[in-house]
């Protein structure tokens, strides 16, 4: 196979866009750039400055807590790897991509091992962690190490940091706390009683919907932030049972909800709720780490509950388009169920590293992390627009209303965050 340099800067942008429609058709859209540029140049026989094997590396929870979305996640990237290097391979490219994986295990403190494994091995770019309680605990090393992540689930608010090691690929939940809120006022609900997991992510989200709540006019009961790793939930769900009671009492169970925001513990959490009468007689909410959990429905106490309760969650909406439905459609040959929204952008991550090194022709993390920023805003993939704010994290989104009914995860609405706005199917 023949070696080509492709052109640097926008040079390389206009090949792209030129194959992505022509050889690709429009499963991998990238917008169009200015071409008045004396920076475009043809490509020209030559060696590139990339050649053979070059290693990512991958940190997802392939255990515990989150090991759902960070198994359907992790086949979302390796897709993205098998489709990059077949892009590679179209325009005769003389190096591929290699994706090293490791588990997290949703551990904090395993994934800083995980990490710094992947350092000593000479890797510094890495797509994920997947959580913001991981972010936090090794963004220090990734920042003093010149390191760059890329995240596809993490939307903690206390992580939107300028300038830092970590690029996100969702929204910050000052986002999705007010698509909340805006769920409970639009189905009825005057009085929340808020649930969250006691770590970055629950707060920074427990927080901003709460606070949106308020502002709207609706009255919060006293939060109750419960230990994640507890190994049961009575001592939560019986205060949780006395506040909600308190609050049916004087309001009317159809103006009470609940708004549990966690992991895939919420399975154990409603199989303890379900021994409370009064928490089942009212409507209970939660966020898109909850949205499709096949625990929910899979197990029949958990079944009962969250049809009685009619669980209903919001989740970052990727624009549809028809890198989507490719994505979508592998996951669910590959895996066998609808996955989370959060795979398309699992598939982003690596066309992002993959078009800043093309562009580049460099893997060095320095130079790959200063042209994130234009790649991203230059580039559609399967959550659409990929454009970042000053922060790192995606400039923004709309978020789509989820719920259980009659047995299954059912779509059945949009939040439109340009007017604060919920439309029903």
């Amino acid at each position: 196979m023949s070696s080509k340099k492709i052109g640097i800067g926008i040079a390389v942008i206009l090949i792209i866009i030129g194959i992505a429609y022509g050889v690709l058709g429009t499963d991998t859209e990238v917008l169009e750039v200015d071409k008045s540029t004396d920076n475009v140049e043809s490509p020209i026989e030559e060696t590139s400055g990339l050649s053979g094997e070059v290693t990512i590396g991958l940190i997802l929870p392939l255990t515990g807590d989150l090991a759902t979305h960070g198994i359907e996640n992790h086949e979302g990237s390796k897709f993205g790897v098998s489709e990059f290097n077949k892009y590679l391979q179209e325009i005769e490219a003389p190096w591929h991509l290699k994706m090293v994986s490791e588990d997290s295990a949703t551990n904090p403190v395993i994934a800083l091992e995980k990490l710094t494994a992947l350092n000593a091995k000479g890797i510094g770019i890495v797509v994920g962690p997947e959580t913001s309680s991981n972010i936090r605990n090794i963004k220090g090393y990734s920042d003093s190490n010149n390191m760059m992540l890329i995240s596809c689930c993490s939307s903690a608010p206390a992580l939107a940091i300028p300038n830092d090691s970590v690029f996100r690929l969702v929204p910050d939940d000052s986002n999705q706390g007010p698509a909340i809120a805006k769920l409970m006022q639009h189905e009825g609900i005057e009085v929340l009683v808020p649930v969250w997991r006691g770590d970055t992510w629950g707060d920074g989200l427990g927080e901003a919907a709460t606070n949106s709540f308020v502002e709207r006019g609706g009255i919060v009961g006293e939060k109750i932030r419960y230990n994640p790793e507890s190994p049961e939930f009575s001592a939560s769900t019986s205060l949780l049972s006395e506040q909600v009671q308190g609050y049916v009492d004087e309001y009317g169970a159809d103006k009470v909800g609940v708004m549990f925001l966690g992991f895939a513990e919420i399975l154990q959490f409603t199989q303890s709720a379900s021994e409370h009468d009064v928490l089942d007689d009212v409507r209970w909410f939660g966020p898109g780490a909850n949205t499709k959990e096949h625990k929910l429905i899979d197990d029949p106490i958990g079944f009962e509950f969250s049809t009685n309760v009619q669980f209903t969650t919001v989740q970052f909406a990727p624009a549809e388009n028809p890198t989507y439905d490719k994505v979508q459609d592998h996951l669910i040959e590959t895996l066998g169920t609808d996955p989370n929204t959060f795979v398309h952008s699992s598939y982003d991550a690596v066309w992002l590293i993959g078009l800043a090194m093309l562009e580049t022709q460099s893997s060095d993390v320095s130079v790959i992390k200063a042209v994130i920023p234009e790649i991203a805003e230059n580039y559609r993939g399967a959550i659409g627009p990929t454009k970042l704010n000053e922060a790192g994290d995606l400039d923004q989104a709309d978020y789509k209303v989820w719920g259980i009914r009659g047995g299954e995860w059912i779509e059945l609405g949009k939040y439109t965050m340009i007017d604060d706005s919920i439309t029903m199917n």
